[in-house]
């Protein structure tokens, strides 16, 4: 099932056609697809989980955590510990705070008092909304948009200039008439979508 990150009507819209309904599956898996590449590529999942899952990680003995992309934490399991959070994080009593400040995703948690321990691996419990956002950023669904519409195209063969890249596992040609688009723009087209999901990908230390 699609996440979302773009549908068939913002394909249609960027191509200026109109799908025709026999071809609404292969479309649909078409989005799927990109969607597994986008995330794959970046690191990300750019639409966050709607109910909360606990997921388990390794301490190293410090009163830091860095976590999974989170747009909620609604409970922490430190040993037989439970830690509960409070309506706002951020508040002076509370039992932990959240990193980045006032930000989406929460990539990191800091404990108070307690620290996170080493012992036994995968001993923290943390049950979140897993995530990079709630809304798929306006950049990631262009990025999904060119490069499904990439795929249609690569499928469609009226005569017109070609310009061919490799995207996954996909050798996406863009043919299109006339002189209004140039091979070059195409390209640039491209590129950027691709220095997009560059800027968005995550490194593990």
């Amino acid at each position: 099932m699609s996440k979302g990150y773009t549908t068939r009507t913002e394909i249609e819209n960027f191509l200026l056609i109109t799908i025709d309904p026999t071809f609404y599956t292969q479309v649909d898996n078409w989005i799927i697809d990109i969607e597994k590449y986008i995330d794959q590529q970046t690191g990300r999942n750019f639409v966050a989980d709607t109910v909360a899952v606990a997921r388990y990680f390794d301490g190293d003995n410090s009163r830091e955590l860095l976590i999974d992309d989170a747009v909620a934490i609604t409970e922490i399991v430190v040993g037989d510990t439970t830690l509960i959070a409070d309506t706002d994080p951020l508040d002076a009593d509370g039992d932990f705070i959240f990193y980045p400040a006032n930000e989406l995703p929460i990539t990191k948690i800091t404990l108070r008092s307690l620290t996170f321990p080493s012992y036994p691996l995968r001993g923290i419990k943390v049950t979140g909304k897993w995530g990079y956002s709630v809304a798929c950023p306006t950049d990631i669904r262009h990025a999904a948009t060119v490069l499904v519409s990439g795929i249609i195209t690569n499928a469609w063969t009226p005569e017109g200039i070609v310009q061919q890249e490799s995207v996954g596992r996909y050798s996406v040609s863009y043919k299109l008439q006339g002189e209004l688009i140039n091979n070059q723009m195409l390209k640039e087209r491209l590129d950027q979508v691709l220095k997009t999901l560059d800027s968005y990908k995550k490194y593990s230390f």
